[in-house]
């Protein structure tokens, strides 16, 4: 069946992944004093709390910070500090940013949907340097459904909200569960290993050309 939608991850694919790959959580850690590798654990663990906008990334902060090390971290100063941090760690791909552009140029027909794990007020934060809203027809963040990847139903959520069908979509992502997950509800996939696989591999996958998948 052709390709009539696309599901785009941000983190890995558009950006580079803060919390994983950069120093971010370490700074965090640093500046309140608690322990970097537990303040790591449990940020990944209670990422779900601020990525389906239950709470704020702020709030998720702050309390696990103050479960350690009571500190003013809720205060708008330490806000901003947050915010600068976070943006500092931020390492948008060009070649993927030009990627989709110019398949949004050249397949008008196409629906381009953002499917990404991120707090609202981060996501929001990188468009407003980078711009990366403006790539998509329309958003499905994490924080806009109020559910997280790879769980079935974010995605039954975003084909409803885009009103396609599971077999006309392909589904970018660095994250092999996340793609074990869509591939096993029809969909094609297309596994961002590296930055510059998008750019490489994205107009073949479109075509049908490949239909490379996580293994």
């Amino acid at each position: 069946m052709m390709i009539r939608t696309l599901f785009v991850d941000a983190g890995g694919v558009l950006y580079n992944n803060i919390n994983e790959e950069t120093d971010f959580l370490e700074r965090v850690a640093d500046r309140y004093g608690v322990d970097r590798r537990r303040l790591a654990r449990r940020v990944q663990a209670s990422a779900p709390q601020y990525e389906s906008g239950a709470h704020t990334v702020h709030e998720v902060i702050a309390r696990l910070v103050a479960e350690e090390r009571r500190s003013p971290v809720g205060t708008p100063a330490e806000a901003h500090w947050l915010d600068r941090a976070y943006l500092d760690s931020v390492r948008a791909y060009g070649n993927s940013f030009r990627a989709l552009s110019e398949l949004r140029a050249t397949r008008p027909e196409l629906t381009l949907v953002l499917t990404n794990n991120e707090a609202e007020h981060w996501d929001r934060l990188k468009d407003e340097v980078h711009g990366h809203f403006a790539l998509f027809d329309v958003l499905c963040s994490s924080w806009r459904t109020g559910l997280v990847k790879p769980a079935p139903a974010f995605f039954a959520e975003a084909l409803r909200g885009c009103r396609a069908t599971a077999a006309e979509t392909l589904l970018v992502d660095d994250r092999a569960t996340v793609l074990r997950v869509g591939a096993g509800l029809g969909m094609r996939t297309l596994h961002v290993s590296a930055p510059e696989v998008l750019a490489d591999r994205l107009g073949a996958a479109v075509r049908g050309g490949v239909q490379p998948s996580a293994r």
